[in-house]
């Protein structure tokens, strides 16, 4: 295929631009990127210099004047609520990620669910087909409390069907997404894809098929089964869908889809220092006892190897041998230990924005701009690198 045969792409909300590599990975040639966020469109412009980067709020941009392009992307964010509660709104738009736990499930806060921002893929479908230059496809992802909560989810999607789009949802944990030879990411993150086809185009096959390998059977490549079989694809890995084999003679044995390790990750040459020595600064600041137990009872379950403390409620510890829990926008929550013959002994350091943004399955030769708080904000908020290839691959064959 060559450039000017390939699938054309808009990406709004392109922050760290994970979509937008996604889907160049997936043969597409992507021809805007657009977000509010000085640091997002400088990143877009680093590593895409080919590709027009529209710095402007979602909410203002004139879907009018987009260029003609066959699929629309993107992934709607929150709008900030009003200060409840004695607390500020944050400066900057949140994914639904800040909204979430450790588990990655939704859970109560101040931040309004009315999801502002996903009106604005429905405007810009709306105005290509005013224009008479529809898109073929729609699509995005967001966390599964998307589809689960918001109230004015179905009237959404009704929005596209009035457009003449027909609706396709699936439910993926990042981790398990391989996307052929490029490769998972090695961190868990619960996503809802979404894809909106024109009619009259084939249904895209968003069926999720990991690697794993069933005890009876081998490697295979492992097939969703819901919990409740009539419900809507949308949950979470665990709670709402397991996999199992596809094969009959082992009568469909649950499977563990193969992952990859965050140890991959890990520069074991970057500095580190001593739990006795305390925080880094002028003055002597010990470690909090919260942190502390942490790291004594990763000792307790890991002995000599390294592991990673997770400074979250309800979390303690893993092993750099599986995938590491949810890289969010806001602080660093991911402590690399390097075990000693006693707790203070032990050598510590938060994890990297390079490791982070390997564990999103970017290549270290993408470069974010901006502060390490708003590059940390940049990485949190995009799409895995690899969901976006796989999203990308499946738009890709109906067009």
């Amino acid at each position: 295929m060559t450039t000017t045969d390939a699938p054309t792409s808009i990406h709004l909300f392109a922050g760290g631009c994970g979509d937008l590599l996604g889907f160049k990975e997936a043969g597409f040639r992507p021809l805007l990127g657009a977000n509010h966020a000085p640091p997002a469109v400088a990143t877009l412009r680093a590593n895409f210099p080919g590709v027009r980067g529209v710095l402007e709020n979602i909410h203002l941009l004139s879907m009018g004047r987009l260029p003609e392009a066959q699929c629309l992307t993107g992934s709607p964010i929150c709008k900030e609520s009003s200060p409840a509660g004695g607390r500020t709104a944050p400066k900057a738009q949140m994914t639904l990620d800040d909204a979430q736990d450790a588990n990655d499930e939704d859970v109560p806060s101040d931040w309004s669910l009315t999801r502002a921002t996903a009106w604005d893929l429905l405007r810009g479908a709306e105005a290509a087909k005013d224009r008479g230059r529809p898109f073929e496809v729609i699509a995005g992802e967001n966390v599964p409390g998307f589809g689960l909560s918001w109230l004015l989810f179905n009237t959404w999607v009704r929005g596209y069907y009035d457009l003449g789009y027909v609706p396709y949802l699936a439910s993926v944990d990042a981790a398990h997404i391989d996307a052929g030879d490029l490769g998972s990411a090695p961190q868990h993150r619960n996503r809802m894809l979404f894809a909106f086809v024109r009619k009259g185009l084939p249904a895209p096959d968003l069926r999720p098929r990991p690697l794993a390998n069933c005890t009876f059977c081998g490697p295979v490549r492992g097939i969703q089964r819901w919990a409740k079989a009539r419900q809507r694809k949308v949950g979470t890995y665990g709670t709402s869908y397991i996999y199992v084999c596809p094969h009959r003679k082992c009568g469909h044995l649950p499977v563990e889809p193969v992952t990859r390790p965050i140890g991959d990750c890990i520069d074991f040459s970057l500095p580190t220092r001593r739990v006795g020595d305390g925080r880094a600064g002028k003055v002597f600041r010990p470690y909090v006892d919260e942190t502390r137990r942490k790291i004594d009872l990763g000792r307790a379950m890991y002995g000599d190897k390294p592991f990673i403390a997770i400074m979250r409620r309800n979390c303690v510890a893993q092993s750099l041998d599986e995938p590491i829990g949810t890289i969010t926008a806001e602080g660093n929550h991911h402590m690399l230990v390097i075990p000693g013959d006693s707790l203070d002994n032990c050598r510590i350091r938060m994890l990297s924005i390079k490791e982070k943004a390997r564990a999103q399955r970017f290549p270290d030769h993408h470069r974010f701009q901006g502060t390490d708080t708003e590059k940390t904000r940049l990485i949190g908020n995009a799409v895995p690198v690899n969901v976006g290839t796989w999203l990308g691959q499946r738009v890709a064959a109906v067009l």
